[in-house]
């Protein structure tokens, strides 16, 4: 008989708390969020034996590094979403505390009530070409950012000049990360041949086939188009409740990042009169007139089409339906 460890960790960036039991009084311990504090935890006692199965939340990064000292430890890891959890937790009456150690104990009993699916890494390469790709993004925020400040006339000679000194080295920084980016793309045999196929797609360029593999990951980590359209978060959700009208609009969730990698690509073909603009034609010719809406049917027609060139490796071929 296997014996089943539990484990809830609530994460910070400078510290972790553990609870390796379900008891409602158990004691929760506290490890600094470093490679030495990962290897204490990893080497505690009551780990040595049994599988062991580790729930914590999404934190935006700092969840990662302990993730993936776990896996190599051999524990079952669980990443759950944050919002899911907060339900979870919400379950259990207003009363009901939240502090790191409460939401350790609670995370524990969640992994052994609802069995929450286990986490696979993406390959180093993905993970690498999506921090750039995602740095690059804020680098084109703040270039915009001070754009937009460089246009304003100040009395300073000072400002004028370290603004349009700013600009320039954000537009430098920019074109170093399109370098890199690209030499990480032909350095990797994977990503070099799905690069290859994306941009076989009408609509998507070099900079959107950059996102949008950055974003995706292993193409085998979905079973489906479907499945695939609901990490982007375009898949429609039904909301009936009694005579409540549903919103006319969809439920915020899924990977924002990629549902962003995408809406630029429609936006080109509606410029262009190509890709899924005819599949948005007949949305639109059906009666729905909301402009948002047939973009977003849209977008979910390319993520279709993003999947199946992905995962037949076979390039765009528009007389394929």
């Amino acid at each position: 008989m296997i014996t089943r460890i539990y484990v809830g960790v609530d994460i910070s960036k400078n510290w972790f708390d553990v609870c390796m039991s379900l008891d409602e009084n158990a004691p929760v311990k506290r490890f600094s969020n470093t490679p030495d504090g990962h290897a204490k935890f990893i080497s505690e006692d009551s780990l040595s034996c049994g599988e062991i199965r580790v729930c914590m939340e999404y934190t935006g990064g700092y969840e990662i590094p302990l993730a993936l000292a776990c896996r190599k430890a051999g524990f079952i890891v669980s990443l759950i979403d944050g919002g899911k959890f907060s339900l979870y937790r919400k379950s259990f009456g207003r009363a009901k505390a939240k502090t790191d150690k409460q939401d350790a104990r609670l995370l524990a009993r969640f992994a052994q009530e609802r069995k929450p699916a286990q986490w696979f890494p993406v390959p180093d390469e993905y993970r690498t070409l999506r921090e750039l790709i995602r740095h690059r993004q804020c680098l084109l925020e703040g270039k915009k950012a001070w754009g937009c400040r460089s246009a304003f006339t100040v009395e300073s000679e000072m400002v004028t000049a370290q603004r349009r000194t700013h600009c320039e080295l954000l537009a430098l920084q920019i074109k170093e990360l399109d370098r890199e980016i690209a030499a990480r793309i032909l350095a990797h045999v994977s990503l070099n041949e799905a690069m290859g196929l994306l941009v076989s797609i009408p609509g998507i360029g070099g900079v959107a086939g950059a996102r949008i593999l950055a974003e995706t990951g292993p193409i085998t980590n979905y079973n489906s188009a479907r499945d695939y359209a609901m990490a982007a978060g375009l898949r429609p959700i039904v909301l009936h409740s009694g005579m409540k009208t549903p919103p006319g609009k969809l439920p915020v969730y899924g990977n924002a990042e990629l549902r962003s990698a995408l809406y630029f690509p429609v936006i080109t073909s509606i410029r262009h009169k190509t890709g899924v603009f005819e599949f948005m034609q007949r949305i639109e010719a059906n009666g729905e007139k909301v402009k948002m809406t047939v973009i977003t049917a849209g977008m979910r027609k390319l993520a279709h089409i993003v999947f199946g060139v992905l995962s037949s490796k076979t390039k765009y071929d528009k007389d394929k339906k």
